[in-house]
């Protein structure tokens, strides 16, 4: 079976001494594996601890936001983004991750028109960034996992095509495609058809089950069957992750329209755990 994981956003808004306990938690609901949300690189060593001891599997989500851009034009930005992003592949060495997912690319918040020759150069740019990065996570036995965002957080990469073209013209073994539910909702034309695409391709690194309104696996307007079945005919064996948010998370909502983080974290494991159990 995948390994089953949850993003510590389902209970924290991001990374701090307040995650102390929650892979724990996880653990007991049935996850076998943790996702830790980046909005730092300071990581607690209690929590450290706790994830090393816990048996779970880690991977590791970028949070790039405004100021983490591999592909502005300003080499400041990129310079210090380069940096975040080498030392949550440092952290992840340390904890044992196997992935680092996420819009490593740009980073959400970039949404702009540009000329055709400024879109080149912003592609460019961030391949090459890409490229470096990619040889660094090599050496901590890291892969790379390109997240499209939806148009509302980003102009750079939307769609499950962008991202393989991307990844395509970074050419690194160790790049692949983050698929995610949510995101895939708005873009998409077809969700199945995305996802059998990004499937075919042998690209995909990073799974991210989430309900068009950023519930759980099983919720929402997903055709949830159809998608695992997918991944389990394409021999899938990544990470299933589940991605929610606690309010004040990044994409929360200004209404509260879940149950309570534990609830809907119990609901996202029962229903992933009956899938498998079914097969």
């Amino acid at each position: 079976m995948n390994p089953l994981g949850i993003n510590l956003w389902n209970w924290r808004p991001g990374l701090d001494e307040g995650c102390i306990g929650l892979p724990t938690r996880a653990a007991k609901m049935g996850f076998t594996a943790v996702e830790l949300p980046m909005t730092t690189t300071c990581v607690p060593q209690t929590l450290a601890d706790e994830i090393r001891s816990s048996g779970l599997k880690v991977s590791l989500c970028a949070a790039l936001g405004p100021g983490r851009d591999l592909s502005s034009f300003d080499h400041e930005v990129r310079a210090d983004t380069m940096k975040y992003l080498t030392d949550c592949l440092k952290i992840g060495q340390s904890l044992g991750a196997t992935v680092l997912a996420g819009p490593l690319y740009a980073g959400s918040g970039k949404c702009h028109r540009l000329s055709t020759e400024e879109k080149k150069r912003e592609w460019e740019l961030a391949v090459t960034g890409l490229k470096i990065l990619a040889k660094r996570a090599e050496d901590c036995g890291i892969e790379l996992a390109l997240e499209p965002l939806n148009r509302y957080r980003t102009s750079v990469v939307n769609t499950t095509a962008q991202g393989l073209a991307m990844v395509r013209d970074i050419g690194a073994n160790n790049v692949g495609l983050h698929f995610d539910t949510f995101h895939a909702c708005l873009e998409e034309k077809d969700l199945l058809t995305a996802w059998e695409q990004a499937l075919t391709s042998g690209k995909v690194k990073h799974f991210h089950a989430c309900a068009n309104n950023r519930g759980a696996p099983g919720q929402g307007v997903v055709p949830w069957k159809q998608m695992l079945d997918l991944l389990v005919c394409y021999g899938y064996t990544g990470h299933i992750t589940m991605e929610t948010f606690a309010p004040g998370g990044l994409d929360s909502s200004w209404v509260q329209v879940h149950e309570p983080p534990d609830q809907l974290a119990k609901a996202g494991i029962d229903y992933m755990q009956g899938y498998f159990a079914n097969l």
